[in-house]
C-alpha cells in the first residue's frame, strides 16, 4: 500500500515537472531576429511597375538616394521610433530616448520559373539606432518589425490597384470599340 502511494506521488511529481518544463519551452521566445536580415517579398510584376509602386509608397519619407539601375532607395534619417504618417502604433509610447532610423530598399529582378513571367524581390531594412554617449555614439538596435511589413504590404496593395486600373481601362476600351456587323 505504501509503495503504491509513494509510487503515485513520484509519478505525479514527474508529470508536474514535465508539464512545467514543456510549458516553459512553449512560451519561450525564439532567438531575436538579426538586425541586418532584411524583410523581403517577391512581387510578380515588371520591374518598372514595382519601382513606381515603391517610390509611391515612400512619399511620406525624404528620399536622399534613388537609383533605378541598381534598384536601391535610401531615406534620410528620421528622429523617431517610426513614421507616424505611415502607421500609428498604439502600443509604442512616445519615449524620450534619442533614436533615429532610415529605410533602405533594394529591388532585384527575376523570373518565375514555372511561367517565365517577370518578378521582382523587394528587400526592406530599417536601420534603427539609439544614441549611447560620446564614447559609444550611435548603436544599432532591433526594430519592432512593423514598419518594414507595412511598407511591403503597401507596395503589394499599390501593385494590385495598378493592375485593377489597367484591367478597367482594357474593359472600357473594349466597350468603346465599334462592333463589326
Amino acid at each position: 500500500m505504501i509503495k503504491r502511494i509513494l509510487g503515485s506521488s513520484q509519478l505525479l511529481a514527474v508529470l508536474l515537472v514535465t508539464a512545467l518544463g514543456l510549458g516553459a519551452c512553449v512560451s519561450a521566445k525564439g532567438p531575436p531576429r538579426p538586425v541586418d536580415l532584411p524583410f523581403s517579398r517577391i512581387f510578380v510584376a515588371t520591374y518598372d511597375e514595382v519601382w513606381n509602386a515603391t517610390v509611391a509608397v515612400l512619399d511620406n519619407y525624404s528620399i536622399i538616394s534613388a537609383s533605378r539601375e541598381s534598384g536601391e532607395l535610401k531615406t534620410e534619417y528620421t528622429q523617431a521610433w517610426f513614421n507616424s504618417a505611415v502607421y500609428e502604433d498604439p502600443e509604442k509610447a512616445e519615449l524620450l530616448d534619442e533614436v533615429r532610423y532610415k529605410i533602405e530598399i533594394r529591388l532585384s529582378k527575376g523570373l518565375v520559373s514555372q511561367t517565365g513571367r517577370s518578378a521582382v524581390r523587394v528587400q526592406v531594412v530599417k536601420r534603427l539606432e539609439k544614441y549611447g554617449n560620446l564614447v559609444t555614439d550611435w548603436t544599432r538596435i532591433p526594430t519592432d518589425e512593423v514598419e518594414e511589413q507595412v511598407l511591403l504590404y503597401r507596395i503589394g496593395q499599390k501593385l494590385r490597384i495598378q493592375k485593377a486600373i489597367q484591367r478597367g481601362r482594357g474593359k472600357s476600351q473594349d466597350a468603346a470599340a465599334p462592333s463589326e456587323e
